[in-house]
């Protein structure tokens, strides 16, 4: 009997889970930013380089193909490469990427299928991929679960991106994805140490694990059982972000939460540029829109290079 090609592709993924199960890492995982050259082409050794930053600062894992790596900006084929790269010069450490270019199973499936086979760990689904705005829950859980059907036993994760639009997950939807087995990493965008205590009371047992965004809850969403940080200002400052979630630093918290206007300002340019005065050799490029700091901006942006180290080093 003839296979439909949703058939073969779900057949295609069972052989890249035969390892047992394992358990995602707790603590930093970087949101990775991509680099451009000056003519916004991809900057492939500063890829590398970057890479090797965030892991020399304490990661635990990496996040690529996200917003912050303006993924949707990225080819299909650059997101690919982009992983099978990170995972390459990461060595043991996990990395767990997004990207899916829709949810209509002909693209997605084959693209799933690609980039699992990079080495990633995860694929992370994107949670306003697979429902529009008002649609309901239910139409995104049939959905999703059509999506793991057909991906066979794929280690799977979420991402509540902000655009184009928020959706949050229940923790009775998240509870049930737990359960399923196939979850493992969950970008929190909740904002709410409170939701996120709900939110891991319903996962308890399960291997799905929760990442929080939000820099000023940083501390609280980990005492409420959450695992770690996944947020915008690790692109500044990782080895701080470690540091401050190995010490339980109420003084980096502090730290974090006040300064993320300056970090958010003409994200994710401001990030590079940190990134560069830390010694990466990124350019302030982005394909997500054009951007010019001021002298002022700059030299805030310096003396926040400079404060973020000295706290570093007082916690190290």
């Amino acid at each position: 009997m003839t296979m439909t090609r949703r058939a073969a592709l779900a057949a295609s993924f069972a052989p890249l889970m035969k390892a047992a199960p394992r358990p995602l890492p707790d603590g930093l995982w970087p949101v990775m930013l991509s680099p451009f050259k000056a003519d916004k082409s991809m900057d492939w050794n500063a890829l590398d380089a970057l890479t090797d930053w965030y892991l020399a600062n304490g990661s635990a894992g990496l996040f690529a193909c996200c917003m912050s790596s303006e993924v949707f900006q990225l080819t299909p084929e650059e997101r690919i490469e982009s992983a099978r790269r990170i995972v390459k010069r990461a060595g043991k450490t996990p990395v767990v990427a997004a990207g899916m270019p829709s949810r209509q199973h002909a693209e997605a499936l084959p693209f799933i299928k690609r980039m699992m086979d990079t080495g990633i760990d995860s694929f992370v689904i994107i949670t306003n991929q697979m429902a529009e705005k008002d649609e309901p829950d239910n139409v995104w859980k049939e959905r999703t679960e059509a999506l793991m059907a057909a991906t066979g036993s794929t280690r799977l994760g979420f991402y509540e991106a902000p655009s184009p639009y928020k959706r949050l997950l229940s923790a009775e939807l998240l509870g049930w994805a737990g359960r399923s087995g196939r979850f493992h990493f969950l970008k929190d965008v909740s904002l709410d140490a409170a939701v996120i205590g709900e939110r891991a009371r319903a996962v308890a047992g399960t291997p799905l694990k929760i990442f929080n965004a939000h820099a000023a809850i940083m501390l609280d969403a980990v005492a409420a059982g959450g695992h770690g940080f996944s947020g915008v200002c690790a692109n500044g400052y990782p080895g701080l972000v470690s540091a401050g979630l190995k010490k339980n630093s109420p003084e980096a918290q502090q730290f974090l939460r006040a300064h993320e206007p300056t970090i958010s300002h003409k994200y994710p340019t401001s990030c590079k540029i940190l990134a560069r005065m830390a010694g990466v050799p990124i350019e302030p490029v982005s394909r997500r829109r054009d951007v010019i700091f001021t002298e002022p901006e700059i030299e805030k942006l310096r003396a926040l290079r400079r404060a973020a180290d000295e706290l570093e080093q007082s916690l190290s």
